[in-house]
């Protein structure tokens, strides 16, 4: 799936804004997994950085901000319904946990991320 970043909404104040460091208007950008909330849709995208230099920072951001480009769903995503929310994403990425030990840098979480984003953006 791939989206086009129409608008930015602050992901602090929930306000529009002109720019972020993180993301900018007109790109576009693979979507990694989607939450949905009883009343907001978030969209996790890899930020903007040069992953050479940098460890890759994939954030959320509301779904309200972009158009779908490519509605191609990655085969690896799975559906999960747990209290409420429906997330697609990759298995291993659903298990409580996994977010806390990739930004931790807990080798497993970011080996893993890392072998899912890459099969994510070829089936993109």
């Amino acid at each position: 799936m791939i989206v086009r970043c129409t608008h930015i909404i602050s992901p602090v104040t929930d306000e529009v804004e002109n720019d972020h460091p993180g993301i900018r208007i007109g790109t576009e950008h693979p979507v990694l997994e989607v939450l949905t909330k009883p009343d907001q849709v978030l969209l996790r995208i890899p930020d903007r950085l040069d992953t050479t230099e940098y460890r890759d920072t994939p954030s959320l951001w509301d779904a309200a901000m972009f158009t779908v480009v490519s509605d191609r769903m990655p085969r690896c995503w799975v559906a999960e319904l747990e209290e409420g929310r429906l997330t697609l994403a990759p298995r291993a990425w659903q298990r409580p946990g996994f977010w806390e030990d990739y930004f931790d840098e807990m080798p497993a979480a970011v080996e893993e991320y890392d072998r899912l984003k890459a099969e994510i953006l070829a089936d993109s």
